[in-house]
């Protein structure tokens, strides 16, 4: 049986983006994004829970995250799992899962406007937005 890992979210930054630059042309962003999930149980009660996921970007593109979006901001990220492992200070093992972000394309806000001066957001990319279409499509098809 073959893998596959990929990871498609749509969520709202945490904080501000962290942009560093690593060696000569070389650039990582890193943030954390919170996906809100709302349900109804079976006796009727609507919840809502939060997930945060860590999420980082390498290359030129890294740039173009950092100088557009803020905490706050919507963003759809596409990209696959990826696990960190590291010791701590007192030698102990750690590890996390993040996602390594190979395509995103910036939303804009529910409502708009409020007040805000809106700047242009450039695009992610074509290739992002059909598939996005592609994928949205898809998910008329599915039966739940």
């Amino acid at each position: 049986m073959s893998n596959f890992n990929k990871v498609v979210l749509v969520g709202n930054l945490v904080s501000d983006p962290e942009l560093k630059e690593i060696g000569d042309n070389n650039s990582v962003v890193r943030f954390r994004m919170a996906i809100n999930r709302r349900y109804t149980t079976k006796s009727g009660e609507k919840k809502e829970e939060t997930t945060y996921i860590d999420c980082e970007m390498w290359g030129a593109r890294a740039g173009v995250i950092s100088e557009y979006v803020k905490k706050a901001d919507p963003i759809l990220v596409e990209g696959h799992l990826k696990q960190e492992n590291w010791e701590n200070k007192d030698g102990e093992k750690r590890s996390k899962i993040l996602v390594s972000i190979e395509d995103f394309e910036f939303l804009s806000r529910r409502g708009g406007g409020g007040g805000e001066e809106q700047k242009e957001e450039p695009r992610a990319s074509q290739k992002t937005s059909s598939k996005v279409n592609k994928k949205q499509s898809d998910l008329q098809d599915i039966p739940f």
